[in-house]
C-alpha cells in the first residue's frame, strides 16, 4: 500500500511509534435467518484523528482487510474526511481493493427517501452476494445506525421501527440514533416511509 495515501505527517508517525491503537471496533448486525451466511457492521470513522482520537488509518484499514471486508459505505462528508485528517480515506480504500460505496450526508442529519432507498438496495445486493460489509460515518451512532435500522426493517417484515432502533442502541450504545434530527425523523416514523418506498419499489409498484 502506498504511504502516500495516508494523510500522517512526520510528527503523527513519530507520535504513533510509541503507542498501539486499539483494534477498530465493529459491531456486527444480528441479521435475519435468510441472511445467516452475510456480514454488515457499523463501526467508527477509520483513522480519524481529531481531538482525542489517535487513530492509525493504514492499520485500521488493514484490519478491515484481514476481517474479510469487501464493500464500504462511507457517509461521511468531503468536508469531514479532511476535518478528521483522513482527506485521502476514499483512495485509500480502493486502493486495498475495498469497493467504496460514497453516500455523504451531513452530521446530524438523516438522508432522505430516495438517496436511503438506493442505500438499502446497494447494501442488500452485498449482503444477497455474500461480501463482508462496513457502514460508517464519523461516530458510527447516528447516520450509520440509522442506515442500519432502515435496513433491519426491510429485511423482516417482524421488525418494528423501534425494535430496529432498539436493536442498534444495544449494539452501539445508548447514544446510537440521537442526533436531534435523526430524532425526529424516527419519531415521526419516517424510518417506516423509507422501508414502504423500497417494499414497494421491490415489488415494482410505484
Amino acid at each position: 500500500m502506498h504511504g502516500a495515501s495516508f494523510d500522517s505527517s512526520d510528527e503523527e508517525a513519530a507520535e504513533e511509534e510509541g503507542e498501539e491503537p486499539a483494534p477498530l471496533p465493529l459491531s456486527w448486525l444480528p441479521l435475519p435467518p435468510a441472511y445467516s451466511s452475510a456480514f454488515l457492521a457499523v463501526c467508527s470513522l477509520p483513522g480519524c484523528r481529531f481531538k482525542d482520537i489517535r487513530r492509525n488509518l493504514q492499520k485500521d484499514i488493514d484490519e478491515l482487510k484481514n476481517c474479510g471486508t469487501r464493500d464500504v459505505f462511507v457517509l461521511c462528508t468531503k468536508g469531514e474526511l479532511l476535518k478528521y485528517r483522513v482527506p485521502n480515506l476514499i483512495d485509500a480504500y480502493q486502493e486495498c481493493g475495498i469497493c467504496v460505496h460514497h453516500y455523504p450526508i451531513p452530521d446530524g442529519d438523516a438522508p432522505d427517501i430516495t438517496t436511503c432507498c438506493t442505500i438499502l438496495e446497494e447494501l442488500r445486493s452485498c449482503l444477497e452476494s455474500n461480501r463482508k460489509t462496513i457502514i460508517h460515518c464519523y461516530g458510527g451512532l447516528g447516520r450509520s445506525c440509522l442506515i442500519a435500522a432502515c435496513l433491519l426493517l426491510q429485511l423482516s417484515d417482524a421488525v418494528t421501527p423501534q425494535q430496529a432502533i432498539d436493536s442498534l442502541r444495544e449494539l452501539r450504545g445508548s447514544r446510537a440514533i440521537q442526533t436531534i434530527k435523526i430524532c425526529v425523523l424516527t419519531r415521526e416514523v419516517d424510518i417506516e416511509s423509507v422501508y414502504k418506498a423500497v417494499a414497494s419499489k421491490k415489488r415494482g409498484v410505484t
